[in-house]
Parts: structure tokens; C-alpha cells; sequence
């Protein structure tokens, strides 16, 4: 049985994906569900659905890292207008509500949650700690970038200003794709890659 990152195999054999919708009148959080016949099936669903959904305007983002891409992040996030608040969690910055470490405090308050440092080992170590804790990872596009709708995308990856990501393009989960970048049609991004600023990659690597 494949299970992660609030998803779970049902009986049946569908995948079970679970978000956080919004909260209802006592301040608990209310989660929905998205079914696939795959564990990718299952996870793409919950993205589309949390992009789609307006009433995920009332859930709040936690970010990890408050350095110079956590600021992209955030600005990124208050771009896309879905959450009603952003905050970081952060060793060294006094703008960050904590160290990384006390992240299951905030679960409740912020139940979707994004590693944001250009740190490839880093970024991947929290985002499988922010997946085993329950918080809901999501996938940030900014509104000024172009992306195929038969493009796949992992959880915890970041699309930034004008870059653009062709038809059949697979990218994995924790990724960052910088402004201006170019993934071609068919190219295929293995966990935690970085593509720089203006950078071309084509499907022969």
C-alpha cells in the first residue's frame, strides 16, 4: 500500500487524497477528498482542487525559509490570492514566527505548508518532515507563468514569473523553476531539481 502526504489506498484500490477546504464556525478545519486510480492521479486532483477552490481563501500558508526565496514564495502565494495569510518559520529570522522545528505547532492554523530555500537536500528533508507531520503540500504557480494543462507537476514545487513548462513535461515533487525558465515539451525533471533564471531544458536532458 502506497500512503504519504495525507494520501491513503482505500479498500477498492482508489487513492485517497485529502486538503484542507477551509473551517467551520469553531475554527476547525474542514478537509475535503479527491480520488484516482493512482497515488499521481489522487495528488494532481487535490492540487487542481485546491487551485479551483475558493474557499481554501480562508487557509492560511506556512512557508520554511525566510530568506530571499522565501520572499519569492510569499509573493508568489499573495499573487495567486487563495490564502488569507503567509508566515515563516525560520532559524535565523527574527520576521519568522519560530524555528523550523516547532512546525507541528502550527499545523492547525497552517495546514498547507511549502519548503521554500534553494538548498536542494534541505528542501527535500522538509518536505518529507512537512508530509509525515499531515500538512497539505502544494503546488505554487505564479499567474504570470505559462503551463501546459497536460503538464505533471510533484507536490512542493515552485513555478516562478514567466516561465513556461510545454505539453507532456513531467517535473517532480520539491522543485524550483526560476523566472523566465523554459521546461520543453516532454522533458522530464527528476526530485528537488533546480532550473535557474532564463534556463532551456529540452526532453534530451
Amino acid at each position: 500500500m502506497r500512503t504519504g502526504n495525507n494520501v491513503r489506498q482505500r479498500a477498492d484500490g482508489r487513492f485517497e487524497a485529502r486538503y484542507a477546504k477551509g473551517r467551520d464556525g469553531r475554527g476547525r478545519v474542514i478537509y475535503g477528498c479527491c480520488y484516482g486510480r493512482t497515488y499521481e492521479e489522487a495528488v494532481r486532483k487535490r492540487e487542481e482542487a485546491i487551485r479551483r477552490s475558493a474557499s481554501v481563501r480562508e487557509v492560511n500558508l506556512l512557508i520554511l525559509g525566510a530568506g530571499s526565496h522565501g520572499q519569492e514564495v510569499q509573493e508568489i502565494a499573495r499573487a495567486l490570492r487563495i490564502f488569507r495569510k503567509t508566515a515563516f518559520l525560520d532559524d535565523a529570522k527574527p520576521n519568522a514566527l519560530g524555528p523550523w522545528r516547532d512546525l507541528e505547532r502550527y499545523r492547525e492554523e497552517y495546514p498547507i505548508a511549502i519548503p521554500a530555500v534553494g538548498d536542494q537536500a534541505l528542501r527535500m528533508h522538509w518536505l518529507g518532515e512537512l508530509a509525515r507531520a499531515g500538512f497539505v503540500l502544494p503546488v505554487l504557480i505564479h499567474p504570470g507563468a505559462v503551463v501546459s494543462p497536460s503538464a505533471e507537476i510533484g507536490y512542493g514545487t515552485v513555478i516562478c514569473a514567466q516561465a513556461v513548462v510545454g505539453n507532456g513535461a513531467v517535473i517532480g515533487k520539491g522543485c524550483i523553476i526560476s523566472s523566465s525558465a523554459t521546461i520543453d515539451r516532454d522533458a522530464v525533471l527528476p526530485d528537488g531539481t533546480h532550473v535557474i533564471c532564463g534556463a532551456v531544458i529540452t526532453s534530451g536532458g
